[in-house]
């Protein structure tokens, strides 16, 4: 997936300026920045809920976008193993494997107890695990994520971020996260994209060399870079957000 030179405004509100990234197969790219600046604004521009005023957003033809959104827009008549076939039964209804690869998802992420639950019985964390089981089960090639482990527990939230990876990695899938967390960004990525305050362009891009122990975010903040790399973006982030309010 290849952006060149995206701008949007709404009415005379400008909230992305001339931004120009990419995310190649099986990279995970994070973008952060300030509060309000535009990253999911971004997301709905790749994932085609909107259009860039100017610019162009590249595609393949057998690229497949898989969108999780902040909210897990959970249907409350459905279970939540029901509420995870929502999206197959949409994009590839009658899939032969669906189900065991829908068994699998909901072991991984400790949900394979809850299948014949009902959304008001689950937690949030649990809401937002089935929201990301819907979205894997399409089948994604290009994954977007905005703000996709807010709602979990931090022990969590490192499972599942470990389970993530894992499945990232067998199907080779591209992964473009919106976090206000450096330290997942870190943990997760290949690259990290800071944005500036509204309206958004891109400040630094900062390639992250903690890859040997991605496989796992624990070790992964273990890496004698991984402080380095949290002050250099939060530094980033400061000043944008003095720069905000100067």
């Amino acid at each position: 997936m290849r952006i060149y030179n995206i701008s949007k405004s709404y009415n005379t509100l400008k909230v992305i300026s001339n931004i120009s990234l990419y995310v190649e197969e099986g990279e995970i790219v994070s973008v952060v920045g300030p509060s309000g600046c535009g990253k999911t604004t971004l997301l709905n521009l790749i994932a085609k809920l909107d259009e860039p005023d100017t610019g162009n957003i590249l595609l393949s033809e057998t690229d497949r976008i898989g969108y999780m959104m902040q909210e897990d827009l959970l249907f409350p008549w459905r279970t939540l193993e029901e509420n995870a076939l929502l999206g197959t039964e949409v994009i590839i209804p009658g899939s032969y494997n669906t189900r065991e690869q829908l068994d699998r998802l909901f072991e991984a992420f400790d949900l394979a107890s809850f299948k014949g639950n009902y959304p008001n019985t689950a937690s949030g964390g649990m809401k937002q695990r089935v929201a990301l089981i819907r979205t894997l089960l399409i089948r994604p090639s290009l994954l977007l994520m905005d703000e996709p482990f807010s709602n979990l527990d931090f022990d969590i939230k490192l499972r599942i971020q470990k389970q993530l990876i894992r499945y990232q990695q067998q199907n080779k899938m591209s992964i473009l996260l919106v976090t206000h967390d450096i330290e997942d960004a870190i943990s997760l990525s290949h690259r990290i994209i800071v944005l500036s305050a509204k309206p958004a362009t891109i400040k630094v891009e900062i390639p992250i060399d903690v890859n040997a122990t991605r496989q796992d975010p624990i070790e992964a903040r273990k890496s004698h870079h991984f402080r380095e790399y949290f002050t250099q973006i939060w530094d980033e982030l400061k000043y944008s957000n003095l720069e905000e309010n100067s």
